[in-house]
C-alpha cells in the first residue's frame, strides 16, 4: 500500500506516523502561512499565486483548500502571525525595562523597529501588502493596530489616566501612539532601511517623548 492510499485509511481522530489528522492539517497550516510570509514578501501579495505558495511550502494545492478558502484569507492570517510575534516580544522588552515610561518606550520601539529590520518581509506582508486588499482585511488591520493600542496603553497609566481627566478619547490617543509608530516604520520600510535602527528609535521618541512629557508627570 502506498503513503497516499495509507493516509486516506486513517479514521479522524486516529494518528498517523505519530501525530493525529488534527495535528498534521495544523501543521500544513502553519507551513502554508510560513511560505505566505516568504512569497508575500518577496513578490507581494497581487503578484504571488496559490501555486507559488504552495510550492514554497512543499505542499500541494489541494492542501491549500484545506485550510483556507482563498489567498486573502491566508494574507490574514499571515499578517496576524507577524503581529502575534511582534506583540509578544514587544510586550516581553516591556516587562523587563525599568519601569519609567522613558524606559518602556525605549524598549518597546528598539524591540519593535529591530524585529521589522531582522524580518524584512515579514516587514513587507505587515506593513505594506495587507493595506487595500479588501473592505475585511482592512477591519481586521485596524482591529489588530487597536488592540495592540490599548495593550501597550497599559504600560502607561500615568498618561493614560492624565489624558482621560482632560476628556481625549482613550481609542483615539492610543492610535495616534501606535500611528506614528506604524507610520515611521513604513516610510523607513519604503525606503529600503535607509536609517540605522538606532536613528529610527530616536525619531519615534522625539514623538512619544513629547506624549510622555505633556502626559507622563
Amino acid at each position: 500500500m502506498n503513503s497516499t492510499a495509507a493516509i486516506a485509511k486513517v479514521p479522524p481522530g486516529r494518528t498517523y506516523r505519530g501525530a493525529s489528522n488534527e495535528e498534521r492539517r495544523a501543521e500544513r497550516r502553519q507551513k502554508l502561512i510560513e511560505a505566505a510570509i516568504e512569497v508575500y514578501g518577496d513578490v507581494g501579495f497581487h503578484a504571488a499565486t496559490v501555486k507559488q505558495v504552495c510550492a514554497q511550502a512543499g505542499l500541494t494545492e489541494r492542501y491549500f483548500y484545506e485550510s483556507f478558502e482563498n489567498a486573502e484569507a491566508l494574507l490574514a492570517a499571515g499578517y496576524l502571525a507577524v503581529m502575534d510575534r511582534l506583540q509578544a516580544e514587544v510586550l516581553a522588552a516591556i516587562a523587563a525595562a525599568p519601569r519609567d515610561m522613558g524606559a518602556i518606550t525605549r524598549a518597546a520601539l528598539t524591540t519593535y523597529y529591530r524585529l521589522l529590520r531582522e524580518t524584512p518581509k515579514a516587514a513587507r506582508v505587515f506593513l505594506v501588502e495587507i493595506l487595500g486588499v479588501s473592505p475585511a482585511v482592512d477591519a481586521l488591520y485596524w482591529d489588530a493596530i487597536r488592540n495592540l493600542s490599548l495593550t501597550v496603553l497599559q504600560f502607561w497609566p500615568e498618561a493614560t489616566e492624565r489624558a482621560r481627566a482632560q476628556g481625549i478619547d482613550l481609542n483615539l490617543f492610543a492610535d495616534g501612539l501606535i500611528g506614528a509608530t506604524v507610520q515611521i516604520a513604513l516610510g523607513w520600510v519604503r525606503s529600503g532601511y535607509a536609517q540605522p535602527v538606532e536613528t529610527v528609535v530616536e525619531t519615534a521618541m522625539a514623538i512619544l517623548g513629547a506624549v510622555n512629557r505633556q502626559y507622563g508627570g
